[in-house]
């Protein structure tokens, strides 16, 4: 049955009509069984219940105004500007938080909330851990550390509630997924302080010859780990270096690599497997330019460095690693453990699980688009994928854990409707939805915006998607191949020749899934989506954003970006 909206004709304001609509969506939503709201954590599966008996709460939940939980900078397509101006008034960690990338990638070892919280608690002092967010936000950061005494802080009561992800799981500062999964599942003894040594299955390519591209299909096993995960989740790794380059920084340091030094847990290892497992080398932290800025021999290089490290608007040339740094500062040595010592700990990466234990069990798979590009007249490399795709050896182990994504969660509810939105490696998630319902046997509906660069050889996945299609699980799949003629065409060109009919799916309770590129795809999508709302709807352009608000708080609308 479609969802009631209301007419034009109705004496409401469009603003409030378009709340109504939502509100309307949400009751409808939980009716269908679509997991209309989900909890903060506090229920015993992390998700809202779908009884007619218990609707009351969730839709009081759904009915109330944005609350200090709901982070509404917490979103990676909104510019640094708009998140901060959406955090004004909010308590000095808020603030601190809105000024990061929100993607909750894990590059810093925190999530984008306790990151803040640390820096606001003095946990943390290294301002430039955000690497997504770049000088933009570590300057940012600066500005708002020294200015502190005009904003306010968090009350004692919140901040004794705080939980560094707001799921059910006990996360330390880091913000690591513990033993709890979102829907009370158990993910093992393993996490990022622990992790899973597991043993790589395959790694193969999933392009075809004549791709610009290099994207590879990697599965690891999970045999006797313990490790279960839902579809939605990441994986998280812990990478090493590119051997190269490590030998490299060890070279231009004046080490040979079986120096005794100290890493993080006091433990003392080879300097060569410090660079290796346990640091930054493809990126130059502050604490090692000032220490060689205090080291250097030529006043010249000395000047020069300290001008970098102060200066928050060039600062350090944000391509640069750390043989870019040795390289052009030859004078500037410290001792080799000083040296090591100053580099920022390497942390693990996060990508979207591609498959379902109930299709593969004790497995995991990923999609992994493998970085490598030149500069400055030297190749460079991905660490984590360059790590998986060329360092790691089939049946060789690496360190792996379960991160908990509860914000990106199929329908309670096989028989939901299901709209994905997923260009490139952004397909991951989709696949592992795909497979979970084909092996689930739901009848829910389920359609798959899918774009590359070629068909002939970037259609990631093409033969599973085909067969889908033939047996139904998939009911459709429009693809946007950019560079198959002379117009360039993307997924949100797709979405707007199919506006009827996607408005015709939200109608039934579709939910609506986006995953990839956070800055350029997921905020085309975005406007897309909230341009076929206008006009299906027939709806002023803030009664559709009120709309599209509506379906974001329904959990109707989710996104994994990055």
């Amino acid at each position: 049955m479609a969802i009631p909206v209301l007419p034009e004709s109705a004496p409401f304001s469009s603003t409030q009509r378009a709340w109504l609509n939502g509100f309307f969506a949400g009751v409808f939503g939980l009716d269908r069984g679509t997991n209309g709201h989900a909890t903060n954590g506090h229920s015993s599966n992390g998700h809202a219940t779908n009884g007619h008996a218990d609707s009351l709460p969730a839709l009081a939940a759904l009915a109330a105004p944005a609350a200090e939980e709901d982070y509404p900078w917490h979103d990676p397509a909104l510019a640094l500007g708009d998140r901060l101006k959406l955090a004004e008034g909010k308590p000095y960690p808020r603030v601190l938080m809105a000024a990061m990338a929100q993607l909750d990638c894990g590059a810093c070892g925190y999530l984008c909330k306790t990151y803040s919280e640390a820096i606001a608690g003095g946990e943390e002092t290294d301002l430039t851990k955000c690497s997504p967010g770049g000088k933009d936000t570590a300057k940012k950061l600066k500005e708002l550390v020294a200015g502190r005494k005009s904003l306010p802080t968090l009350s004692a009561d919140a901040h004794a509630g705080i939980n560094g992800t707001g799921v059910n799981t006990h996360t330390g500062s880091n913000g690591a997924a513990a033993k709890v999964g979102s829907n009370g599942t158990h993910t093992g003894t393993f996490d990022r302080k622990n992790p899973f040594h597991a043993p790589l299955l395959e790694c193969r390519s999933l392009n075809r010859p004549g791709s610009e591209k290099d994207v590879r299909f990697v599965a690891f096993s999970l045999r006797g780990s313990g490790l279960s995960y839902e579809v939605g989740d990441a994986l998280g790794l812990m990478p090493e270096n590119d051997p190269a380059l490590v030998e490299a920084v060890l070279k231009a340091m004046g080490a040979r690599g079986d120096e005794l030094v100290s890493v993080p847990g006091g433990v003392r290892v080879h300097a060569y497997d410090a660079l290796a497992k346990y640091y930054v080398i493809t990126k130059v932290s502050d604490a090692l330019a000032s220490l060689l800025a205090a080291a250097a021999t030529d006043a010249s290089e000395s000047g020069t460095l300290k001008t970098l490290v102060e200066d928050d608007v060039e600062g350090i040339p944000a391509a640069w690693d750390v043989l870019d740094l040795l390289e052009q500062f030859p004078s500037a040595r410290a001792p080799i453990a000083e040296m090591i010592a100053a580099l920022s700990p390497l942390q693990p990466r996060l990508y979207s699980i591609s498959s379902s234990l109930k299709a593969h069990p004790e497995e995991v798979h990923l999609t992994v688009g493998v970085v490598r590009y030149t500069q400055g007249g030297r190749p460079r490399k991905g660490v984590a994928s360059n790590f998986l795709t060329e360092t790691l050896q089939t049946r060789q182990k690496a360190g792996v854990f379960v991160h908990t994504s509860p914000g990106f969660r199929l329908p309670a509810s096989g028989d939901v409707p299901v709209i994905m939105v997923g260009p490139g490696t952004g397909i991951a998630p989709f696949r592992a939805f795909l497979e979970d319902r084909a092996a689930a046997g739901v009848k829910g509906k389920n359609w798959l915006f899918f774009g590359d660069q070629r068909q002939d050889c970037d259609f990631l996945y093409q033969d599973e998607m085909a067969a889908y299609l033939k047996n139904g699980v998939l009911t459709r799949l429009d693809t946007a191949f950019s560079r198959d003629q002379k117009e360039k065409v993307y997924v949100q060109h797709r979405m707007a020749q199919n506006a009827r009919e996607i408005w015709g799916w939200l109608q039934e309770g579709a939910h609506f899934y986006v995953c990839g590129d956070a800055r350029r795809m997921a905020l085309d999508v975005d406007h897309a989506l909230h341009a076929l709302v206008a006009e299906q709807g027939k709806m002023s352009d803030e009664a559709a954003k009120e709309y599209v608000k509506s379906l974001s708080k329904a959990k109707r609308y989710q996104r994994d970006v990055y």
